[in-house]
């Protein structure tokens, strides 16, 4: 059996985690589709989805696949080309609810993904996973110029906020547990900052060292 699941194409940051599984073995194939994907231009022609295709085409080649393997995908909008690949290949599947640990792997490693564009660990558990989109765009806004090209620009939920400019402020910090969300390190009380804020569903701050 292979089970085929994703992980990320909720998340705002980051491309998307397409993982497959052989649970007989505990064989793994996991890659990423590439955030510029998900821009404005490639997002209208839904290109991730070819995409999904090609990595397919590559786990069933590392994990040797058979067509008279039953494969399990997850429900959603990410497999809509790969159902019709699976057909066209004569094979055997069906879509169900992934969950265990297999799910779980697949979340882990877009995680570690995530992690490795540079959000913090800490935050992202913060956010709740999913990855919550307003408190992304929190990390997004903290240093726009450089992390804006790693998030999922062709949404619609961006072009809301794309306009937004958040006004910076001086201030004093005057709590004892907050972490500057451009360096990452943390705000030592009574220090000056800068204050980012602005408004997207509700009112959001954004906290950085005076120098960051």
């Amino acid at each position: 059996m292979i089970q085929i699941d994703d992980a990320g194409s909720g998340s705002f940051v980051g491309g998307t985690c397409i993982g497959f599984y052989r649970p007989e073995t505990n064989e793994y194939f996991f890659e990423i589709i590439p955030v510029e994907l998900y821009n404005k231009e490639n997002f209208k022609k839904k290109l991730y989805l070819d995409a999904v295709v090609s990595i397919a085409e590559e786990a069933f080649k590392a994990l040797k696949v058979h067509k008279s393997e039953t494969v399990e995908i997850c429900r959603g909008y990410m497999f809509e080309k790969l159902r019709l690949w699976l057909d066209a290949k004569g094979c055997c599947w069906y879509t169900t609810h992934i969950s265990g640990r297999f799910q779980e792997i697949v979340e882990h490693n877009f995680l570690l993904y995530t992690v490795r564009l540079g959000v913090p660990e800490p935050y992202l558990k913060y956010t709740k996973y999913p990855f919550h989109f307003h408190k992304l765009l929190r990390w997004v806004f903290a240093d726009y110029d450089n992390r804006i090209v790693n998030c999922k620009t062709g949404w619609q939920s961006w072009a809301k906020y794309e306009g937004v400019k958040p006004n910076i402020y001086d201030d004093i910090m005057d709590h004892s547990h907050i972490f500057c969300l451009k360096c990452g390190k943390h705000i030592k009380k009574g220090s000056k900052i800068k204050t980012l804020k602005f408004v997207s569903n509700r009112e959001h701050f954004v906290y950085l060292h005076r120098n960051c």
